[in-house]
Parts: C-alpha cells; sequence; structure tokens
C-alpha cells in the first residue's frame, strides 16, 4: 500500500533535519533543548540573523511539522482548537501580566501553584487549569502533579524583553470578534476607508485608528512598544541580506522610522551610514532620546538625526545626496494612500535615489533579487533546498505569524497584504520601477526602486 503524502513528508523532515544538525554544527551551535536554561541559546537572539543554513532547514523542518499536524490531526480536534484558541492568549496575558513568568524565572527547576497561591494571591485551583494550557503550549511543562517550569521559549515573555510587547496590547480579542460583523457591515462591507473598520467596530468610534489611539496614552504606549517589537525581529535581516555599503555616499531618510530603532541599529552596523529619521512631530522626542541611549557612544556627532515630517507632505531631502526607507509603514494605507507616499518621494529623488521599501511579499516570487543594475554579493538566495517538499507549501505552512499580522492590520486599518504584482502596480503608479528584491531571513524583503526618469515615460 502506498502512503505517498506521509512518505514525502516523512522524508522531507528527516532531510530537513539532517540538514539543520549540519548547518548547526558548521556554525558551532550548541544543541537545542525545549528546557529554560541560565543563558539565552544563539537562535533565541532578536539581535543577530540566524546562519543562512541554519535559517533555512529550520523554516524548511517546521513547515514539515504544520503539514503533518494537518495531515494526521482529527478534523474535530482541529475546529476545537479553533473554537478555544482565544484561551491561548488570554492564558499567556495571565502569565505575564500578573507576574508568574517572572517569579518561575526564578525557580528554573519548578514552582508549585500552592506557592504561586501565597506569593501572588491567586487561587492555585483555577491557576493549574491555566498553568496545564500554557504547558499543552509549550510555554511551560508541569514536572510533577501541580509544580511547573519554564521552557526555553518561556524567555522571550519575561519583562523588557520584546515577546512580552506583543503580549500587553490589549483590546485585540474585542478587535478579532468584531471580524464577522465587520465583513457584513451594510456600509463598511465594501469600504476601503480607514474609518470603516472591525476596529470601529469593537470600540463603538468613528475616529480612524491611528486618532484614536492619540486619546489613550496608555494604549498608545503599548502598541508603539509592540510595533517597536515586531520591526526589531526583522532587523538582524535586513542588516545583513542587504548591500548597505552601496548607500554610503547618501543619507539614508528613514521615512515614518518610529522611535528610528532601525535608523539606531544601521549606524551601530555601518558606521559610514548616515540617516534622518522623519516621524510625526510628537515622535521626534522619542526618537531623540531614543538616538542618545542606544546609538554607539563613539559614533561621530550627527551621524543619525531626528525631524518632523508628514509622509503626505512634500519631501524636503531631495537629490541624489539621499536614499529614502520605509519600513512597515505603506502596508498601513490603502493603495491610493501608498501610492501618495511613494509619489513624494519619487519627486524628491535624484536620478541615482534609491527608494527601499521593506514590506512583506505575499506569495511565491523569484528566489534571488532582480538583477538589472548591480550584483551585490551579500544578496540571501532564499530557497528551501533542504527541504523535498515545494516552496509554495513551505510558504503556505510557515507563514502563519505574518499571516496573522496581515489580519490583524486589516482588521484595524483596512490595509491588505499584496502580491509582487501588487506592490509592483503601487510602485509604478507613483512612478518609480523596482531595481532589485531582496528575500531575508526574515518575513520581510526589500524591494529597491528608483524614479523614472522622463525619457523612460
Amino acid at each position: 500500500m502506498s502512503h505517498l503524502e506521509l512518505d514525502n513528508l516523512q522524508a522531507s523532515i528527516n532531510n530537513a533535519l539532517n540538514s539543520l544538525r549540519v548547518a548547526m554544527d558548521g556554525s558551532r551551535l550548541p544543541p537545542l533543548s525545549s528546557q529554560y536554561g541560565t543563558d539565552i541559546h544563539p537562535l533565541d537572539s532578536m539581535d543577530q540573523p540566524t546562519p543562512v543554513g541554519v535559517y533555512q532547514a529550520r523554516r524548511a523542518a517546521l513547515a514539515c511539522v504544520v503539514e503533518l499536524k494537518n495531515l494526521l490531526q482529527h478534523p474535530f480536534e482541529k475546529a476545537a482548537e479553533s473554537a478555544f484558541a482565544m484561551y491561548d492568549f488570554a492564558s499567556v496575558q495571565v502569565f505575564t501580566e500578573h507576574g508568574i513568568v517572572d517569579r518561575m524565572a526564578k525557580e528554573p527547576s519548578g514552582i508549585s501553584v500552592k506557592t504561586l497561591q501565597a506569593e501572588l494571591d491567586l487561587d492555585s485551583h483555577k491557576l493549574t487549569t491555566v498553568l496545564r494550557h500554557l504547558s499543552v503550549c509549550g510555554w511551560i511543562r508541569e514536572t510533577q502533579g501541580g509544580i511547573f517550569a519554564l521552557n526555553r521559549s518561556s524567555r522571550i515573555l519575561l519583562q523588557g524583553q520584546r515577546g512580552r510587547a506583543l503580549i500587553t496590547v490589549p483590546n485585540n480579542i474585542r478587535v478579532a470578534e468584531a471580524l464577522p460583523r465587520w465583513l457584513v457591515h451594510p456600509e463598511f462591507r465594501f469600504s476601503k476607508s480607514p474609518d470603516h473598520t472591525a476596529f470601529q467596530l469593537a470600540n463603538n468610534t468613528t475616529k480612524p485608528f491611528f486618532e484614536w489611539v492619540k486619546d489613550d496614552r496608555n494604549y498608545l504606549s503599548r502598541f508603539s512598544a509592540c510595533v517597536e517589537a515586531l520591526g526589531e525581529y526583522v532587523t538582524p535581516g535586513i542588516l545583513s541580506d542587504y548591500p548597505w555599503q552601496t548607500c554610503s555616499e547618501s543619507t539614508i531618510v528613514d521615512c515614518g522610522g518610529g522611535k528610528g530603532s532601525l535608523a539606531i541599529a544601521l549606524a551601530n552596523r555601518f558606521p559610514a551610514l548616515r540617516l534622518v529619521i522623519q516621524e510625526r512631530g510628537e515622535m521626534v522626542g522619542p526618537a531623540e532620546a531614543n538616538i542618545k541611549t542606544r546609538l554607539d557612544p563613539n559614533s561621530v556627532h550627527g551621524t543619525v538625526v531626528a525631524e518632523a515630517h508628514d509622509l503626505f507632505s512634500a519631501q524636503p531631502r531631495t537629490g541624489d545626496n539621499y536614499t529614502f526607507m520605509l519600513r512597515h509603514v505603506l502596508h498601513n494605507w490603502p493603495e491610493a494612500q501608498a501610492v501618495n507616499i511613494l509619489e513624494k518621494l519619487a519627486a524628491a529623488a535624484g536620478p541615482k535615489s534609491k527608494i527601499l521599501i521593506i514590506e512583506r511579499i505575499s506569495g511565491h516570487y523569484p528566489d534571488t533579487h532582480v538583477e538589472l543594475e548591480h550584483r551585490p554579493a551579500n544578496t540571501m538566495n532564499n530557497t528551501a533546498s533542504t527541504s523535498l517538499i515545494t516552496e509554495q507549501t513551505i510558504l503556505n505552512s510557515s507563514s502563519r505569524m505574518p499571516q496573522a499580522l496581515a489580519l490583524h492590520l486589516l482588521c484595524i486599518l483596512n490595509c491588505h497584504e499584496r502580491t509582487m504584482d501588487q506592490w509592483r502596480t503601487i510602485i509604478s503608479r507613483a512612478g518609480l520601477v523596482i531595481t532589485g528584491v531582496y528575500k531575508l531571513r526574515a518575513y520581510v524583503s526589500i524591494m529597491e526602486c528608483r524614479a523614472i526618469r522622463t525619457d523612460e515615460s
């Protein structure tokens, strides 16, 4: 009897795991363990890129695990998981907001629910059920009856860690619950306006998201920290897999650069670069404070500066002396507004200026950058040669996090994920042409563009 799909998955996962071992040994990485340790494992770092071979093999192996679960799991169990998925998030909120994860970190071998009740004033019976759910989700493990210890992944939820910022943003469940109503709302169902989203229904407001958050400083602070954490997660791949040395003759303008984490990271990694962070007026102060705190103190004064600028206003920095960069900016806007933002940069760009769009590209697209104008040496070919399953299958099965993010952005901003063809349409409408597409060790890519010359129109 032939078990073609099962046999293929078995061969694929074995191939991926063997490749992972070889790549980890080649990079001199320590063995993996699911248990919590005193030191962070290098593969869990958000400050260094994952070695290319390890990145490819891990991505393929995880895709195989997802495909294997889809093949083997009973459909009713799958339906039940979706029906109660809201408790995955709620349990992690309990874990972080009530200080449980931080207290457990002081007892690596495990701590009893009785001790947690005495110290945190939480009912041990209720807490046991919550912790067992977290154990099933892989965050912790029950070492003995009623005694729980952290797993390696729990470290990302500790106080001050980036994962904590994702969990502490309020109202996400409320927005998700509004999604079914939004899709059939008589006024909103076909609207592309950021004023007509699930967010408005969930919060009973007519204000668009970015206007609403200005009135809630607590929410704004938590949301900003979440956005910054998402940006920092992809930063190592951005720094490592694009030829930034080709920008050393110009000043990089980080348009909509937030608190400047990417600009500062670029300056610290490539001291020859000069950068300008452009943001709304109220964000200039936090960006300047971030520069003082995180920029290498040995950097030349003025290497990174911050200034106020609105994306929809004429770009004041013009000519060949500037490279313009937008990370996680255009996905916040519907097509018309995205074109408008890019038009302002096309008008400001000189013939030699680059416009770098750092965004997720949905779906499959060429494995290497579109080589039109140069041949940089450090472009990463992201093809998963470590797996026997197709690249499209790997894309489908390894994209849960970016796909969930795309759905959340749709619900709060009415913005959409975009394929390569859709990005090309927006870029072309703005008077730009793509000169290179760079896959990164991240869920985003870099689309390198330039303004279309008059004789090309």
